[in-house]
């Protein structure tokens, strides 16, 4: 049986000519309202690795049907690339659309943490 980071990565190929890539979240996870793990989170960096890297697209995550994330699960899907690749690149790549004001917040958070985790870890 196929993982769902191989479904997604067979859907992605298959709008690979648009500018920006969709991630429906509650489609990779029917049935979850609340994403509250880091390892659902790295499966979700990975889908969005393979949109960035290998077709060079926007990833936009819709969060539509989602109603809870954890800090955990947000620091794989954008804290990770903040402090690896800065924040303009998380502004310039990944999108976030249909969040409530619980993950808005929870990412902002997120964000605002690993940008100073990555000026503590580039001053040291």
């Amino acid at each position: 049986m196929e993982s769902r980071v191989d479904v997604a990565k067979k859907e992605i190929k298959n709008n690979e000519t648009q500018d920006e890539i969709v991630v429906k979240l509650k489609e990779l996870f029917p049935d979850c309202s609340s994403l509250t793990l880091r390892e659902t989170g790295f499966e979700v960096r990975e889908i969005m690795n393979e949109i960035l890297s290998k077709y060079n697209r926007k990833v936009v995550l819709d969060f539509d049907g989602i109603e809870i994330i954890t800090q955990g699960f947000g620091d794989e899907i954008v804290g990770v690339f903040v402090r690896k690749n800065g924040l303009d690149f998380v502004k310039n790549k990944i999108k976030v659309v249909n969040a409530n004001n619980f993950i808005r917040g929870t990412l902002n958070w997120v964000v605002s943490y690993s940008k100073k985790m990555a000026q503590n870890n580039s001053s040291s």
